[in-house]
């Protein structure tokens, strides 16, 4: 194994040994694969160990088919243990030469025509790297994963956009496989999608595929949006930006366009109008049906449409029902203030009237004195004066006796006199 990987990093190597040798360690990898799971990742560490990662980035680069279809088994063989690749790319980043990283070799592979097994190699590579986090791994896997959306989420878009020029389109499984990608990255990173689509419009992007006569190519542009969707279903900002930007306007017209055909473009439109209502996302029912229901009236007979147009009446009777709730609570209450405000009134001046009943009795009481409820005190007499003369004659004068005085009389004897 050490001559094998000193041989091999020898710049005198001639190119024909160099592509033995290559095939030899595709071989040899091949033939590791019946060993036990802790055998196999020992091996592969053993292999990173020696270098295996810098002989893989050379052979990348050739130009010869089948040197690179031998790199990418090679590579897929070792992603058994992709926190090795994750940290030998994290670290080699910058170092690369020519400027071209490892990771960008594989950006690179899925988007060049190596052929239907070779396309999918790239492609199973980079959903190993991108997967797989756990407790323990973490930090590698978050790392690696940043570096892919600041370096390599754009060429993917890139792609697709120049796919609408079809003199520089891509091939159709080229294109088959970056969606199947975006998929991939929309289920396990909903949150590093979201940002990457809002910073680039790359949702805009993506559904310029609608545009393509290759229905496949349809097809997976409409799931991509599904998959964002579902995933961000209770995103309220991932949800006000498809809206916003009118995203599914495109899905709507080619479903139209598709007409009455029974295909898969119509069962994946369906699905995605069914996921929208079942999940009860209100913000896209309404937008749906007050944005397209003129072009949507002619699948009106379906199921799935019905239902849908269903849901957004519902939502239109709970709005009217509220609103009607509101204003009936805030007439009643405003009665119910100006009750308040005529009962505090008359409360006041029925305050006022006892006020002065019990002022008027009070002074009543001071002057009267109620005894047994009928007898009151008489009112002392007068004291005789001095200064008169007695004579005879008034010897035999016997006064009348005094009258008592009534209550109602005694209130009108002056004060003078009191």
């Amino acid at each position: 194994m050490q001559r094998l990987f000193a041989t091999m990093r020898s710049s005198n190597i001639s190119a024909e040994s160099k592509r033995e040798l290559v095939l030899f360690l595709r071989e040899f990898c091949t033939v590791s694969s019946s060993l036990q799971p802790a055998q196999r990742m020992q091996l592969s560490r053993d292999l990173a160990g020696r270098g295996v990662f810098d002989i893989i980035s050379d052979v990348l680069r050739s130009q010869e088919k089948v040197l690179v279809s031998a790199g990418t088994d090679i590579l897929h063989y070792l992603t058994q243990d992709p926190n090795l690749l994750r940290s030998y790319i994290a670290n080699h980043e910058e170092s690369s030469r020519e400027g071209i990283s490892l990771l960008g070799l594989l950006i690179e592979g899925i988007a060049t025509d190596f052929g239907g097994e070779m396309l999918c190699q790239f492609l199973e590579i980079l959903k190993v790297l991108l997967d797989g986090c756990t407790a323990d791994t973490v930090t590698q896997c978050r790392d690696f994963i940043e570096l892919f959306y600041e370096k390599c989420f754009d060429k993917l878009i890139n792609i697709i956009e120049s796919s609408r020029v079809e003199e520089y389109s891509a091939k159709l499984e080229i294109l088959y496989n970056i969606c199947e990608l975006l998929c991939f990255c929309a289920r396990h990173h909903p949150y590093k999608i979201k940002i990457t689509f809002f910073g680039s419009n790359s949702m805009e992007k993506i559904l310029t595929l609608t545009r393509r006569r290759e229905r496949s190519l349809v097809v997976a542009a409409v799931r991509i949006m599904r998959t964002i969707i579902g995933a961000g279903r209770n995103d309220e900002l991932l949800i006000s930006h498809v809206i916003e930007f009118n995203t599914l306007k495109p899905i709507i017209e080619v479903f139209v366009e598709n007409g009455n055909r029974y295909n898969m473009l119509h069962s994946t439109v369906l699905e995605l109008l069914d996921f929208i209502r079942k999940e009860n996302l209100k913000s896209l029912v309404l937008y749906v049906v007050e944005s397209f229901w003129d072009q949507l009236l002619m699948f009106e007979q379906l199921a799935s449409i019905q239902a849908f147009k269903l849901k957004y009446q519902e939502y239109v009777d709970i709005a009217e029902e509220t609103q009607t709730t509101s204003v009936d609570h805030t007439r009643k209450a405003d009665e119910r203030g100006l009750d308040k405000e005529e009962e505090d009134y008359f409360s006041k001046d029925s305050n006022e009237e006892d006020s002065a009943a019990q002022t008027r009795h009070a002074h009543q009481q001071c002057l009267v004195k109620p005894a047994n409820g009928s007898e009151i005190h008489h009112i002392p007499a007068r004291p005789k004066s001095g200064g008169l003369v007695d004579n005879g004659s008034d010897k035999d004068y016997k006064p009348s006796p005094k009258r008592p005085v009534k209550a109602d009389e005694a209130l009108n004897i002056p004060m003078e006199s009191r």
